[in-house]
């Protein structure tokens, strides 16, 4: 691995990024602009939301909070549950959060009319551990690269109304920006519909998002699809990967996470890459950005150390290691990634 190739390769992305178009919104939003964990509390009905299989049927509620005085502050929301697998296998489903239009202003939500909200599969201090390794994903994909779902993450008081008393969950939850105000982030637009083949996506980001799947031990994703993925033109002719919904990966090791049966692994915590075979001098770039980031990963996850528990904190960062052990080693890196990406024939360059 040549020190000079790295050096000019990383120097040429880290220009790239700082070049990147950003939306005055973007600039200007509060409830993303701070990372310590908000203070929220709302109440539902989690069985109403979880029966609703409408698209287009919201539930009202309140959402409470603190502005960024400290002040309490409420606004009205509407919501429904979102997700297959996640409402058929867990109490707590994924909620989509819509803002009634004015209702924001003024507030930390300004700007950000619809969100995700995702929160913990089950009640318990080990599901809560789940979805805080689920959003420190979020955060190394952040450092790793330049097209990314703002996220930030959430002390949740949910109060479910299934009866009058209600019953009230103390979870550990995060909520990310609408796909929506992410292609408006950066001045793009949406693939919606369609498939995207690998020789229409750039292919430095592509390669890049490939290793990403490969480090988590992620399988449950397709840039061709976008399954768990989603494509934005960037208006230079070339689709840009941005990725979302990592509960699937090894990582996590959510209990209800089992691989695809068509894949050759037992189990989400066996890494298999499933990237596309691509040019060896760019491979070697993208296998030497990921070690000039290793440190920097690193950290990312030990700031959240305060939200898990030894152990979840303690196997986590041996399954980075690990993927970071795997690109020092010539022998493993051949046999483990480049071994097994997916051969793919680019058309020929138009002259």
């Amino acid at each position: 691995m040549q020190v000079n190739f790295l050096v000019k390769g990383i120097l040429t992305l880290v220009l790239v990024v700082s070049l990147l178009p950003r939306s005055a919104a973007y600039q200007k939003d509060k409830l993303f602009a701070d990372q310590v964990p908000l203070d929220m509390e709302m109440d539902t009905n989690i069985k109403f939301l979880k029966n609703s299989e409408s698209d287009t049927v919201f539930f009202s509620s309140w959402l409470k909070f603190k502005d960024s005085a400290g002040n309490p502050d409420s606004i009205p929301v509407d919501l429904r549950a979102r997700g297959n697998s996640r409402r058929a296998q867990c109490f707590f489903p994924p909620l989509w959060l819509k803002i009634p239009n004015g209702e924001a202003k003024n507030t930390i939500f300004q700007g950000n009319r619809s969100l995700k909200l995702v929160l913990p599969c089950q009640e318990g201090e080990n599901y809560n551990h789940l979805a805080v390794k689920e959003y420190v994903i979020y955060k190394l994909y952040e450092e790793i690269s330049p097209y990314y779902f703002r996220t930030r993450l959430i002390n949740l008081t949910l109060i479910d109304r299934q009866n009058k008393k209600g019953k009230s969950y103390s979870l550990n939850a995060f909520v990310l920006e609408d796909i929506d105000q992410v292609a408006k982030n950066y001045q793009a637009k949406q693939k919606k519909t369609g498939l995207v083949l690998p020789h229409l996506i750039n292919d430095t980001l592509a390669l890049s998002q490939d290793f990403f799947a490969f480090m988590i031990g992620n399988t449950d994703w397709s840039n061709t699809t976008q399954h768990n993925v989603r494509m934005l033109d960037i208006g230079n002719g070339m689709y840009v990967p941005v990725a979302y919904d990592f509960d699937y990966s090894g990582f996590v090791n959510a209990p209800y996470a089992l691989p695809y049966d068509y894949l050759p692994i037992k189990n989400v915590t066996e890494r298999l890459y499933r990237g596309i075979c691509r040019n060896p001098e760019l491979t070697e770039w993208v296998r030497a950005y990921y070690l000039h980031k290793e440190t920097q990963l690193l950290k990312i996850l030990d700031e959240n150390r305060i939200h898990l528990s030894n152990s979840e904190f303690d196997s986590a960062r041996a399954y980075l290691s690990e993927f970071f052990d795997i690109l020092k080693n010539d022998l493993a890196f051949q046999s483990q990634m480049i071994g097994s990406c997916q051969q793919y024939e680019m058309p020929a360059a138009r002259k």
